[in-house]
């Protein structure tokens, strides 16, 4: 088994390895700022499908789409970094999960929280936000020219869309208010 060391010092010159951009970067580089978003968005889905485990056992299967949210993002990562590990089909799967879990909420502006699950939810959907918004900052420096561009666009869209989705449907299973934010108090 190949024993990870980590670089001890490697990014003390303000730069760093882009896996986007093959080659060392400025730690201010817009591609290094969406690899950090990619991971603040999967840490913060591994909390919320954490605390869904741990306080509410019987949405088992909202804990696994938040899984399955993470795996996407590290598999955009990995399709930046050259690999082949998205496609449309991941694009469909997410939007069937839309679709399954839009058809119980009326459109609505809410105040985060309710089950702390759901603000973790909650919480994710605004790091894939961010995220999203880091990907067109990225690959516009870098000039990506990558096939998968329009797959990821979707897939970051559709992924804080999911989350918004599942932050209402817990608060719901759960018996905790999700409140509407209004104009006035």
């Amino acid at each position: 088994m190949r024993v990870f060391k980590p670089r001890i010092g490697s990014g003390d010159d303000g730069y760093t390895y882009c896996i986007i951009t093959k080659r060392k970067v400025p730690k201010t580089h817009s591609c290094i700022e969406f690899v950090g978003a990619l991971d603040e968005a999967e840490a913060s889905l591994g909390l919320a499908q954490s605390l869904l485990e741990a306080l509410a056992p019987n949405l088992s299967e909202e804990a696994k789409i938040l899984e399955y949210m993470q795996k996407i993002l590290f598999r955009i990562g990995f399709t930046l970094a050259g690999h082949n590990c998205i496609d449309n089909s991941d694009v469909r799967r997410i939007e069937e999960y839309i679709d399954e879990y839009a058809s119980e909420i009326e459109p609505l502006f809410v105040l985060n929280g309710g089950h702390p699950a759901a603000a973790a939810t909650s919480f994710a959907r605004a790091t894939i936000r961010r995220a999203e918004r880091s990907y067109w900052r990225c690959i516009a420096e870098a000039e990506l020219a990558s096939s998968k561009k329009e797959t990821i666009a979707k897939l970051l869209n559709r992924l804080s869309d999911l989350a918004f989705l599942l932050q209402i449907h817990i608060n719901k299973v759960t018996n905790k208010k999700t409140q509407r934010a209004t104009c006035r108090e």
